[in-house]
């Protein structure tokens, strides 16, 4: 399995074609930069980058969606060829070719890995040259890599385990996890064994590999795989198979207790989204256990600037909010995306609009930003990491139901897509 991290409508269609993962999260910043994001001015056109002024910086010349500018990097997969090829953006404003591959990931440190069409993975530099060869380590195939976060990437070998290693091919983190998950704000988290297994723990490590805290999976399973902003959703028993959501440190002490039937959507800014599913509702809180906006919004969305929200059955209708969760201003009509820290400017601009009739750009305070080209669609987002072999899919029994903005016309679409990927 491939994970990813891509936040475009559009790209749903090519998952489904190309047999990816689509993983959707939320996200804190990680010391690295998204540029620019990916846009298409017309159904079945080019595709082009701008940034979140509207300004075009690449003018629309791709036949497939690239991913979102990392660095001054970004990639474009071809369906036809299954290879991506591997770009990054000059100081001149040119785009100049890294390479093609068979898979890639992202920039999100010095050097980002790929597998060459020997299915051998290696960490290149923006040269392409090869810094890392990690076809084996310690004598084991290398199967599996993922970029450097905190200056560390994690990587599985044949033999299932899963550690860490530094920029400079050391291992950091020793072999010998189930399961692991990229560092972020300074911890990452591990399975040391199935959590399916009587007594099975899982840890959180610092950088250097030294265990923070440890919790038995009967006590409290991870809900998220990352900390954001100090903090790290958690599930707990509560009781014929049921659970309740809870909010933890990085000291693993538990800040808040949430009822049955609800979950956290997002963090940001010592204020957290919960969803209540009973309600249909989402609630606004704080880590001092305060409920500042509750059970009021059918969607709420807040990145750690902006908080935007819609009520009623009708999710075109979105306001822009203050903290209170008080009206200022009605946005326009459509879905509202908002951009994630890693984003220049993202704390002053929104995508508004819907799948199949296109999206405008809007500030901070709900007024229309001036683009030099239309926003039929869309793509922003990332590459986690890479994959020597193939993987069979180990979510196809997940239903993750559907987003809002999904409407008939979208469902239609997906529907040929899969019957033309199975046929």
């Amino acid at each position: 399995m491939k994970r990813i991290f891509y936040l475009s409508l559009s790209v749903a269609l090519m998952l489904l074609l190309t047999g990816c993962d689509k993983l959707f999260g939320g996200s804190s910043s990680t010391g690295f930069t998204i540029d620019y994001i990916a846009f298409q001015e017309e159904e079945d056109g080019k595709w082009g980058l701008m940034d979140l002024n509207g300004n075009i910086i690449l003018q629309p010349k791709f036949d497939n969606q690239p991913s979102s500018v990392v660095n001054d990097c970004f990639s474009v997969y071809d369906m036809d060829e299954e290879h991506y090829t591997l770009y990054k953006l000059t100081d001149e404003g040119k785009v100049e070719k890294i390479g093609k591959y068979k898979d890639v990931g992202a920039f999100t440190g010095k050097y980002c890995p790929v597998v060459d069409d020997n299915k051998n993975i290696s960490y290149i530099d923006k040269e392409g040259n090869k810094v890392l060869d990690l076809k084996k380590i310690k004598g084991k195939k290398t199967i599996q890599a993922y970029n450097f976060f905190d200056g560390l990437a994690m990587v599985k070998l044949e033999n299932g385990k899963w550690g860490y290693i530094d920029e400079n091919g050391e291992t950091v983190i020793p072999f010998k996890y189930y399961d692991a998950w990229n560092f972020n704000e300074g911890l990452g988290i591990v399975y040391l064994a199935d959590p399916d297994e009587d007594g099975a723990k899982w840890s959180v490590l610092d950088t250097k590999g030294e265990v923070v805290f440890t919790k038995k999976f009967k006590e409290m399973t991870p809900d998220d795989f990352r900390f954001i902003d100090g903090l790290l959703d958690v599930r707990m028993p509560a009781g014929d198979d049921e659970t309740k959501p809870a909010i933890i440190n990085k000291q693993g002490e538990i800040v808040k207790k949430l009822k049955e039937g609800c979950s956290v959507t997002s963090f940001h800014n010592n204020y957290f989204v919960v969803y209540n599913y009973n309600k249909e509702k989402y609630s606004l809180m704080n880590t001092e256990g305060e409920t500042i906006i509750k059970d009021k919004y059918s969607t709420l969305n807040y990145n750690g600037k902006i908080l935007v929200g819609a009520t009623g059955g009708d999710n075109d209708k979105y306001y822009l909010l203050t903290m209170e969760g008080e009206k200022i201003k009605r946005l326009p009509k459509g879905y509202v995306v908002l951009f994630d820290p890693e984003y220049k400017n993202y704390d002053t601009r929104m995508l508004v609009g819907k799948y199949n009739e296109g999206y405008v750009l809007v500030d901070e305070k709900g007024e229309e930003v001036d683009c030099e080209a239309e926003i039929f669609d869309y793509g922003m987002g990332y590459y986690w990491g890479v994959n020597a072999e193939e993987y069979e899919d180990e979510y196809d029994d997940i239903d993750y139901g559907e987003p809002e903005y999904y409407d008939d016309a979208m469902d239609e679409e997906i529907e040929e897509a899969d019957a033309e990927a199975v046929g």
